[in-house]
């Protein structure tokens, strides 16, 4: 009796291992697989990055913790290249002392078409803004007005709508990039070679023009 319950237990013991090694086998097959889908999605997207060469371009960004449903289609306009021609121009306006512009987006809301404007400082500790939303008039005269973590995708907040578009200008200034604070000086001499005159030695710092901003206000 005691043979019989061990061969049933030695029994029981070979059906789970050939189970297990059933199911390890599916799985290393399973990887055989994946990888060979990879390796022909790579392929498939080579050769569309081919064919899409003289097209404008349109560059993906490190994505973000946030939720972003529909992804907005980032445009890159670093200092001298152009923009689309359906794509309004905003760099000439909204460099300010002691920041440099990173991005913009466009959102469309039921009061019309809206703009914010995303800056990273100049000098000292890397800090990141972004401007209220603005009309296509009243957005040149943006100015930060609160410190943003948006700059990357225009999602300021988990299931906020993703804007129309994003422009970005300087995006390897961007939060996401660790070696974004030694890389300033590079975009600020690239910035210069394109005449800009704007003071980036200045250290900007929001809670301080903000408080310069109302004591103009009161006087």
């Amino acid at each position: 009796m005691k043979n019989t319950q061990n061969l049933q237990k030695l029994g029981e013991i070979a059906v789970r291992l050939e189970n297990c090694i059933a199911k390890a086998a599916y799985e290393l097959n399973q990887i055989d697989v994946d990888l060979d889908l990879l390796r022909r999605r790579y392929e498939t997207a080579s050769e569309e990055e081919s064919a899409s060469e003289s097209r404008p371009k349109i560059i993906p960004f490190p994505g973000s913790c946030r939720y972003q449903p529909e992804p907005a289609p980032p445009f890159i306009a670093a200092p001298g290249m152009s923009l689309p021609l359906d794509i309004p121009d905003y760099r000439p306006f909204l460099q300010r002392d002691g920041l440099i512009l990173i991005a913009w987006d466009k959102r469309r809301t039921e009061a019309g078409e809206r703009f914010t404007a995303y800056w990273v400082t100049s000098a000292g500790k890397a800090r990141f803004y972004a401007s209220k939303q603005f009309s296509p008039d009243e957005f040149p005269r943006a100015s930060p007005d609160r410190k943003s973590y948006a700059a990357e995708d225009g999602i300021e907040f988990y299931g906020q709508s993703a804007p129309a578009y994003m422009v970005h200008v300087a995006p390897e200034l961007m939060m996401s990039n660790p070696r974004h604070g030694e890389l300033r000086l590079a975009h600020i001499f690239a910035l210069k070679q394109q005449g800009s005159k704007v003071n980036f030695g200045y250290k900007y710092l929001l809670t301080i023009e903000k408080n310069r901003s109302a004591t103009v206000k009161r006087a």
